[in-house]
């Protein structure tokens, strides 16, 4: 756009310089030839290939401008060779600063236009050698310090393009380890709140969530026997596989506390099917630790419980964030989880009624939960098969009283 208006404001100039006739091929030349290109040139800006091709479009654009403008003055009467020599220091402006092609790019189109005015100069015009030797001299000297201002503008241009990636990097980085430590909702909540603190605190009212809570059988007995470095190994390997039956069945995980393992369907966005998640993990997890053993060669069990019910949820604290959940859900689930059976799963009341028949329950059970008294819950069997429900097996275990 700068140079269509260049090329029609310098009109107005051309009008008073230049003789009758020589004006009037100026304006063919300004207006049939030069703003025609440059807005031919305008127009490719728009085609889908531009921004892969647009440094060659862009230098055939300048170099095309440069010789028209060499031309110009070999044509039209009364152009003398300061007229030249102007045009093409702004040409040679628009090229070394103001076009942003590459390095190489800007010292080919300085070279040929030079070239190409000398040309001119030399068999279409009447310039003594001392106009030409003095005009010679202004362009290369602007070329050399044009392409040395090129090549500072390219390569301050590179390094920033590197530091821009290696910023981007570490912050897709930290990024990434806030979302292993978050939930993703929560990171871009906190994200606000850092560029907005009036936002206030993270804290969320869900009406239905399921919370599931599971705990390896005899752990602590275990990690007195077994070497610190394999104990570590044998945990870290259980719950990876917690975390991606969790992410498979649209489980956030929320913590580990020892060897216990909490997560929950709900939070922090709402999900209809809550429960049938968190049943779907635990499902997940009993047949996955089916297949493993403790170093010993003894089966690995988990107790796993499972409540579904309101909840409140947020983030607490300014260091270490923690994304956590807390009410009479969460309790009821872990409490569930402490008194069950290893290698089983007990849900709560509102949980089974939610998993509907889709799945196989036992009948009711009363347990005596600290801190609760009596409670119905149910284990969950498995997926639904012919019968809706079945009872508890004669051969279970009593449940624990804690």
């Amino acid at each position: 756009m700068l140079g269509i208006a260049l090329w029609a404001v310098f009109a107005i100039l051309a009008r008073f310089l230049l003789e009758e006739g020589g004006g009037a091929a100026d304006l063919v030349l300004r207006f049939g030839v030069a703003i025609p290109l440059v807005l031919v040139s305008l127009a490719l800006t728009y085609a889908s290939w531009y921004p892969d091709r647009w440094q060659r479009i862009l230098s055939v654009v300048l170099l095309v401008n440069g010789m028209l403008w060499s031309s110009h003055r070999a044509i039209v009467e009364g152009a003398d060779a300061d007229w030249a020599f102007a045009g093409l220091i702004l040409v040679f402006a628009f090229n070394y600063v103001l076009s942003r092609v590459q390095f190489v790019y800007t010292a080919v189109i300085g070279a040929l236009l030079i070239a190409y005015h000398n040309v001119v100069a030399t068999l279409f015009t009447q310039d003594t050698r001392r106009e030409l030797i003095f005009s010679d001299f202004f362009l290369v000297a602007f070329a050399a310090i044009g392409m040395a201002g090129a090549y500072g503008l390219e390569r301050f241009a590179r390094l920033l393009f590197i530091r821009e990636r290696e910023l981007e990097r570490e912050r897709r980085r930290a990024d990434d380890l806030l979302e292993n430590t978050l939930p993703h909702a929560i990171v871009l909540r906190l994200k606000e709140r850092h560029a907005n603190p009036q936002t206030g605190s993270i804290a969320d009212g869900l009406a239905q969530v399921s919370v599931l809570f599971a705990d390896l059988e005899s752990f602590s007995q275990r990690a007195e026997t077994i070497p610190p470095r394999e104990l570590v190994a044998v945990l870290d390997d259980v719950f990876r596989r917690f975390d991606g039956l969790a992410d498979r069945c649209g489980m956030e995980k929320i913590k580990t506390v020892g060897d216990a393992y909490m997560a929950v369907a709900g939070a922090p966005d709402a999900v209809p099917d809550h429960a049938k998640a968190a049943a779907e993990m635990a499902l997940g997890i009993q047949e996955e630790m089916e297949r493993l053993r403790w170093p010993t060669g003894e089966p690995m069990r988990v107790r796993i419980g499972i409540a579904s019910g309101p909840v409140v949820a947020g983030v607490i604290g300014r260091r270490k964030f923690s994304y956590d959940l807390w009410g009479d859900t969460v309790n009821l689930a872990s409490r569930l989880e402490s008194h069950g059976t290893p290698g089983r799963t007990l849900v709560s009341e509102a949980t089974a009624e939610q998993l509907g028949d889709d799945y196989e329950l036992s009948d009711s059970l009363t347990l005596e939960l600290k801190g609760k008294g009596p409670t119905s819950a149910r284990f969950l069997l498995g997926r639904a098969a012919a019968s809706p429900n079945v009872p508890v097996r004669a051969s279970d275990p009593p449940v624990r009283q804690v």
